[in-house]
């Protein structure tokens, strides 16, 4: 289709148009809105809005959210969850396994003479192969930030396997461009050293303006990407690298939630972009609705290579199915492909629509994971060598009676308070296992657990326990275990719950809490009422 010419303004006002209301449709369906800004793309190529400047303003876009995503991501890994051997050698051994799994048989598709798959060199269906093996970071992310487990336990081994495929990727990236690291990247390390000591000093100075904000733009884009670009390394493997680098630093969560918003708006083109990679014919549509076999395959491995660690189920389970998708890698693998004459050019459309269609079956599955499991749980604990292990749940019992879910920046407050009138009744829980090792030895009363499980349930006694408090910052995660305990066959605790918006408040209302605290309305009330209290003791 002719490419339809319009200025940079009309340009704009389609593409961010489209992309809400397209956005917002997914939204009223109950699948992420990233499915809406794939449409758009795939709209805008088909209708032919695609000429130079729309390219213009999306592709940095694109490439910015990226950036900005993985530096985010790396705000929230520390190194030493890398090296576990159940995210190394799982994220190793499931590249190999699904390349050659692929690979193999896109190329005997083409040997035994089918259509589409005829000109197909043993090389190029291996490519096309590591191109599907990695799985989706900007996907999987989001999916995990909006259901609040990002610091979840699943949460974490599926950002560290994301983290291993990525540095595979720097390995092919490097290695197709038949250019190797610059000498001066030997002196990475001595680099890391100082601009971390330069990066913590910067950030302890930035306030919590403007600068804070131009901080998080400077540190993943000069001190990383830029960085690590000079010397012909991965650019966003800089702004990763860089994020970790302040994961210790006291201010970082402050950090992480200022750049949220800027990377959730960046990445819009970067979902739209793919959309605009080619007009698919139906053979494209074809091939890839083929392929798709190829995402429950990929899954399934996924759960027997974690099984053979000390996974419980669930957590196998979630994670698995997290990573069971297809990822933007795989058009950079495809384009990289192509330019150096490896497979034909049709390929890169089929593969957006692959990734696409991918994405649109993950969406409703992982939103249903946690029914999913309870479903299956039988079948899934049998498929797991090892069913209880190293996330083996809390158990609560004994002397509590006030239970406190989430020890965040509402969660500990409320803590403190119960603890200093109820010393020995008070409980804290949160699936940070780094903050409660860290509150353990400050002499709290706290344990891992994760209240989305509904195994922490049921194998708790709640006899004694008056009240529990989901203090969770997230929506997601309160709604979420709530449902759970609803499950229970009875109950005789008080649950109390935090909630930010009006609809929140509704939907708990309607699964039975006893007490609502609406964090927006109800902050600035005790406010008042303690200015109240303080002034009236000043006055006596």
């Amino acid at each position: 289709m002719e490419s339809i010419e319009l200025g940079a303004g009309y340009i704009d006002a389609i593409w961010l148009s489209l992309a809400f209301l397209s956005g917002l449709l997914m939204k009223r369906l109950g699948l992420p809105a990233l499915l809406g800004f794939l449409a758009t793309g795939f709209f805008l190529g088909i209708t032919g809005y695609t000429d130079g400047n729309l390219k213009q303003i999306l592709v940095p876009l694109s490439d910015l959210g990226i950036i900005l995503l993985l530096f985010t991501i790396g705000l929230k890994i520390k190194i030493k969850e890398l090296v576990k051997p159940e995210i190394l050698i799982t994220a190793s051994s499931h590249i190999i396994l699904t390349t050659l799994a692929i690979g193999g048989v896109i190329f005997g598709l083409g040997f035994l003479g089918i259509q589409y798959f005829t000109d197909m060199t043993l090389e190029a269906a291996m490519i096309i192969g590591f191109a599907l093996s990695f799985s989706s970071t900007v996907f999987i992310v989001k999916s995990l930030e909006e259901r609040g487990e990002i610091t979840s336990r699943h949460g974490r081994f599926a950002i560290g396997i994301l983290v291993v495929q990525d540095i595979f990727a720097v390995v092919f990236l490097t290695l197709s461009k038949s250019v190797m690291p610059s000498i001066w990247a030997l002196a990475l390390p001595v680099y890391l050293y100082l601009i971390k000591l330069v990066l913590d000093k910067l950030l302890n100075k930035t306030g919590h303006g403007e600068l804070l904000t131009v901080f998080g733009f400077f540190a993943p884009l000069i001190a990383g990407a830029l960085a690590f670009d000079l010397v012909d390394l991965k650019y966003d493997l800089g702004a990763l690298i860089i994020g970790m680098l302040l994961v210790n630093h006291p201010r970082k969560e402050e950090l992480y939630d200022r750049m949220l918003s800027y990377k959730d708006f960046f990445l819009i083109g970067f979902f739209i972009n793919i959309g605009l990679s080619g007009v698919p014919s139906l053979t494209n549509v074809a091939i890839a609705g083929s392929l798709m076999v190829f995402v429950i395959f990929k899954g399934l491995l996924f759960i027997k290579l974690f099984s053979f660690f000390e996974l419980r189920a669930r957590t196998n389970f979630l994670t698995s199915l997290q990573l069971s998708n297809y990822s933007e890698f795989g058009l950079i693998v495809g384009a990289v492909a192509v330019s150096n004459g490896m497979i034909d050019s049709d390929w890169l459309t089929t593969l957006a629509i692959f990734m696409s269609f991918s994405f649109l079956l993950s969406s409703p599955v992982v939103a249903r994971s946690y029914e999913l499991f309870e479903k299956y749980q039988t079948t899934l604990t049998k498929w797991n060598r090892t069913s209880k292990g190293i996330d083996k749940q809390a158990q609560i019992s004994g002397e509590a009676k006030y239970v406190i879910i989430g020890l965040g920046s509402i969660g500990m407050p409320a803590y403190q308070h119960l603890k200093e009138n109820f010393p020995d009744h008070i409980i804290g829980v949160d699936y940070n296992a780094d903050k409660v090792k860290q509150l353990k030895e400050e002499g709290n009363n706290v344990v891992w657990g994760d209240s989305t499980d509904r195994d922490f349930w049921d194998e708790s006694n709640w006899d004694r326990v008056d009240v529990v408090v989901l203090a969770m910052s997230d929506y997601a995660s309160n709604h979420n275990t709530m449902k759970q305990i609803n499950k229970m066959k009875e109950r005789q605790f008080k649950i109390a719950a935090i909630c930010h918006y009006e609809d929140e408040k509704e939907i708990f209302e309607k699964l039975n809490v006893d007490y609502i605290y609406d964090y927006k309305t109800s902050v600035g009330e005790d406010f008042a009422q303690h200015a109240m209290e303080k002034s009236r003791k000043i006055v006596l």
